[in-house]
């Protein structure tokens, strides 16, 4: 019984600290941190580069995520978090982006200013402002609902870098964000003007790790009781 409270006690402190290792390298530990938002859509119209879709009717935040090779405070800065507590999302110029949806697939990808490639048969839906397509991905369709998938898997697509759009945009290749896809309660004939889409995240990393070492232990016990 003494060995198997001391597997306990051990493994349940190399979980907290962990956890709390982690969770101080997400953006989530960021004072002024302001989840990912859904969008709200407008009528049909286009966009700078002449992308048509539904217009952005209200400011949306698309939030990167640390990661390997880019400085935390570059990421800080496209999120434009705000510490002392006064928001604008990262995305006021709605006006100029459109979601565009087609079940067919095979949606073109834009690169600002004037790029453009063929997006493959599962690309069935884009969001793409000044002629760069920011998230794009495919349609998952069930009863009573639709979920429009990012693929990459949570992944966005940064205005080019050379030269630098602008001052935040300074990544090299796609980047891991926090957007996995986007909800909506209907049939995907049902989406338009006024509809809200809601948004899917990635979980938290700290809680991943916590499962996954509670789940060890639990393993770990039962192998001790054995």
């Amino acid at each position: 019984m003494k060995q198997l409270t001391l597997v306990v006690t051990t493994t349940l402190l190399v979980v907290f600290a962990a956890a709390t290792v982690l969770e101080a390298q997400t953006i989530r530990d960021n004072p002024g941190y302001y989840a990912s938002t859904g969008l709200t859509l407008g009528a049909t119209g286009s966009e700078w580069g002449g992308s048509t879709g539904f217009v952005m009717a209200a400011p949306f935040q698309i939030n990167l995520e640390y990661q390997a090779g880019v400085l935390n405070s570059a990421i800080d800065a496209i999120n434009a978090y705000d510490p002392d507590g006064s928001w604008t999302a990262n995305f006021d110029d709605e006006e100029e982006y459109v979601l565009k949806i087609d079940a067919a697939g095979s949606l073109p990808i834009y690169t600002y200013p004037d790029g453009e490639e063929a997006g493959g048969a599962n690309i069935q839906w884009t969001l793409t402002g000044w002629h760069q397509t920011i998230l794009a991905g495919d349609i998952i369709e069930d009863t009573g609902s639709v979920y429009l998938r990012v693929l990459p898997g949570a992944t966005y697509r940064p205005f080019p870098n050379d030269p630098p759009v602008n001052d935040v945009e300074i990544f090299d290749g796609n980047m891991k964000c926090e957007i996995l896809g986007y909800t909506f309660t209907g049939n995907l004939e049902d989406i338009g003007e006024g509809s809200v889409l809601g948004v899917d995240l990635v979980p938290e990393p700290a809680t991943m790790l916590a499962v996954g070492a509670g789940l060890a232990a639990l393993a770990g016990l039962r192998r001790k009781r054995r």
